[in-house]
Parts: C-alpha cells; structure tokens; sequence
C-alpha cells in the first residue's frame, strides 16, 4: 500500500483502486481481531468474577454485555474492601426493615423536609418514592440506562485494546487476569454513569433519597439527568428543596455533586454535625 501511495500521478487511478480493493479485507481482520479480544474478555471476566464475592458474580451473571459488565465490575473492585457494608439488602433485610424504627424515622425526616417545602412553595408538593430499591431493580436500571451503555462502550473499547496490545501477557490466565483487574481498577468511566452498579446503590439499603416536585399529578421536576438544566435550576427547585432539607433536618447529606442530581440526599440515621 505505500508503494502504490508513493507511485507516480501516472498510477493515482490504480492506487484508488488498490486501495478501495484492499478496505474490505483489513475491515475484515480488525474485525476477526476485535472478536478473539471480544472472546478473551468475557473468558477474563468470568475468571475475575471466580476470584469475587458470590454476590459479585451472581450479579454479573445478569448484566446484559460484556461492556456492561466491565463497568460493574470497576465498581466492584474499587469497593471490594467496603463490599459488606455498601451491598444492598436481600428481600428478607428490605421486609426487616420496612416498619421498623429506624424506617420510621426516615419517614418522619421526609415529612419535616416536604412540610418545609410545601410552606415555601404552595400549590406544589414534594414527592418520595419510600421504597428500598432492590437489587433485581438495580440491574433492570443498569442494563437499560444510556450513560451506562455510553461508559461500557468506552470502556468496552479500551479493554480490547488492552488485550490486543503485543505487551498483554495473553498467554499467562493468571497475569492476563491480574492485568484487567488492575486495568479496570484504574480506569476512569466517561460519562461518569448516572446510576451506581447493582448492589451498590445507596438506594438499596435506603441511604438515598430521591425527591421529586409535583403540581397535583403532574411531574415538574423528576430524577431525570436531561432535566436539571431547565426542570432544575433554571426553575429554582433545586435551590428551594435543598433550602427545605436544611431548613428542616440534620440527617441528609447533599445533594449527590457526582454525577450531580439535585435531586438525590444520602441519608444518616444519626445526626449531623451542621454542614
């Protein structure tokens, strides 16, 4: 190819044609290279989710793609020495806690914060869904967002640059295993997914709180990220409900500044010193 590219005016005609000829082959080959890389992967990814807590690996046997479960699994080995205390709850914790004094609690925290809220802007309501987000959610969520499929498809790319590179130890299991985990564990997501990895949500053991603004049955500002701009800010709410929060409790931190959600407190069953 570059002698046809350094070839004469005389032979520009042929050197197109080489090389319209030659694109489908090398199209061809990377495609054949992306797929051993794809194939080495998901053997990777299965040996790193041997090496984790069962939880782990039952939990990326249900992400959708190998990218998705790259991403998780950067979560997970991030947080693997705080795995026991992050992990959502089981079905049985969630009916433990639902009823309890500590949920009790929760609940009469929101209801000072929506009062707050409610006397500041009148006609409108603050809305909270009470509900612990259960992991079966979380992984519905993870499987379906858009900032996680954009991040796992970055990241997914990368990785299989990685492999292919000559330097990748692809003969070694255990070196090529120790490769990607450190890999993942540096690597930094872009965009930053707006939803945490399953079992990992605050939501799942009611550490988090979203709050909504409603007008009667009418949303006016929702946890959605493509509505902060104008749903937000611009309109004032996300001044006014952490206004409300302060105003009325010492138990929520907030709101989330990463990925920022205007929306989103963390909840302390303790008090707080003042922030």
């Amino acid at each position: 190819m570059r002698a046809c590219q350094q070839a004469s005016h005389l032979f520009a005609a042929l050197t197109a044609v080489a090389v319209t000829a030659h694109a489908p082959v090398v199209a061809r080959a990377d495609t054949v290279a992306s797929s051993d890389a794809e194939v080495r992967l998901v053997r990777l990814v299965q040996e790193i989710a041997a090496t984790q807590d069962p939880r782990v690996a039952d939990a990326l046997m249900a992400i959708d793609g190998t990218g998705r479960r790259l991403l998780a699994l950067h979560s997970y080995l991030r947080s693997s020495d705080r795995l026991a205390e992050r992990w959502s709850w089981t079905q049985e914790q969630i009916a433990d806690y639902e009823g309890s004094p500590e949920h009790s609690d929760l609940l009469a925290e929101i209801d000072k914060v929506r009062e707050a809220f409610n006397q500041e802007s009148p006609g409108f309501q603050l809305w909270v869904n009470p509900q612990v987000r259960g992991l079966e959610r979380q992984i519905d969520s993870w499987n379906t967002n858009e900032s996680v499929s954009a991040s796992a498809a970055g990241l997914s790319a990368a990785a299989v640059d990685l492999v292919n590179a000559p330097a990748f130890p692809a003969g070694d299991s255990d070196r090529a295993r120790k490769a990607l985990e450190s890999f993942l564990a540096a690597y930094r997501p872009f965009p930053t997914p707006t939803v945490a990895s399953p079992g990992l949500s605050p939501h799942g053991h009611m550490r988090a709180v979203d709050f909504q603004v409603h007008q009667g049955d009418r949303i006016v500002a929702g946890p959605r990220t493509a509505t902060i701009a104008a749903g937000w800010d611009a309109a004032g709410w996300s001044a006014k409900l952490e206004a409300a929060v302060r105003a009325a409790s010492n138990r929520f931190i907030g709101p989330l500044a990463s990925p920022r959600e205007p929306w989103h407190f963390t909840y302390s069953p303790q008090v707080l010193a003042a922030q």
